[in-house]
């Protein structure tokens, strides 16, 4: 019987060391397990860090696409405020050349009427005066007849 029991405690010890050892099958193993969810992890660092490159490089390309439209908005409104300042001088100045042009249209006009006035006065004057030669002459030649 002692025979028998060491048989059978060596077939337990033996079956036992086989049980205790790593299985046959990596798949099925605890350190695969970790193994696998350690690539998993490192994947996803590695991606994430691409992401982020990728964010900060579209980041940088954001600001400065905003510096230039920020840029370009000032130098509108720049030229709209010079525009706008442009606009009032040259109103000024219409304003200006309008009365000037008023005022010696008008200092002509007088001018005319006055002139007018003082030729028409003239011309009544000869006209008066030829009217008394006509008379005179036609007296002459009635009293020759």
């Amino acid at each position: 019987m002692k025979k028998e029991m060491k048989v059978v405690l060596c077939v337990l010890i033996f079956s036992g060391i086989a049980l205790a050892a790593e299985p046959a099958c990596p798949m099925c193993s605890k350190y695969h397990f970790e193994e696998m969810l350690l690539e998993r992890v490192l994947r996803n660092e590695l991606a994430l860090e691409q992401t982020l490159k990728d964010i900060k490089e579209t980041n940088t390309k954001v600001v400065d696409a905003l510096k230039k439209l920020q840029d370009e908005h000032d130098k509108v409104n720049s030229s709209t405020e010079s525009m706008e300042r442009k606009q009032i001088l040259m109103e000024a100045t219409l304003n200006d050349v309008i009365k000037t042009a008023l005022t010696n249209v008008s200092k002509s006009l007088s001018h005319m009427l006055t002139e007018s006035g003082r030729s028409i006065k003239e011309m009544e004057g000869r006209v008066e005066s030829f009217k008394g030669n006509i008379e005179r002459h036609t007296c002459n030649i009635l009293k020759q007849h």
